[in-house]
């Protein structure tokens, strides 16, 4: 007896089915993690004052994200297969989701504060901290290449622990790799939906 289709899962997997929510997030993961890179070589006063207010600035970037991904649909994807209407969350919990970014956010920047702690166990926080995001994204949409990611920056991260790079940069690298990732497989996702795809035309 075959088993019966998650639709709830399939109607939230049709948008990621041009792969522009992959190439947002990723665009996202590599800003973040390019600009901790740059920090490496920056004044210590400046970059401990970015890192705080970074995960602040980010949200205006994820805001405009999505309002450019939101155009770029009505462009590429609604004229080709149709435009499906999701039910939004309330008021409270896209709050309380963003509080919750912002909190994680400002303790992952105020880790930097205790040089020992953070040289030696960064990357492998930051790892386990997109790995859970990641790992949750896959479950909620029924996509196995997030289990892939989540499982492979997880292991990036330790890898990066028990070499002798320093774990600011392991960090930055482990953001980096994911927001690359994530390009890649969006790119690939985008090419192949306008490959078999066209626009309707009424």
């Amino acid at each position: 007896m075959n088993p019966v289709p998650d639709l709830s899962q399939r109607t939230r997997r049709y948008w990621m089915i041009d792969g522009l929510p992959e190439l947002l997030i990723g665009s996202i993961f590599l800003f973040t993690g390019s600009v901790q890179l740059i920090l490496l070589s920056a004044p210590a006063n400046i970059a401990d004052w970015t890192n705080l207010l970074l995960p602040l600035a980010l949200i205006p970037l994820i805001l405009l994200g999505r309002t450019i991904l939101h155009a770029l649909k009505i462009r590429i994807t609604y004229p080709r297969t149709g435009y499906v209407a999701y039910r939004q969350p309330p008021r409270w919990q896209r709050a309380l989701g963003g509080l919750v970014g912002i909190g994680v956010g400002i303790a992952l920047a105020n880790l930097t504060f205790n040089v020992q702690l953070a040289e030696a166990w960064m990357p492998v926080l930051m790892g386990a901290t997109l790995a859970a995001g990641l790992g949750y994204l896959g479950a909620y949409l029924g996509m196995r290449r997030f289990y892939a990611l989540a499982a492979f920056v997880t292991a990036l991260g330790i890898f990066m622990h028990w070499t002798p790079v320093n774990g600011f940069l392991g960090a930055s690298l482990v953001i980096a790799t994911a927001g690359a990732w994530m390009l890649i497989s969006g790119s690939v996702t985008l090419y192949r939906y306008l490959q078999h795809t066209s626009i309707e035309v009424s």
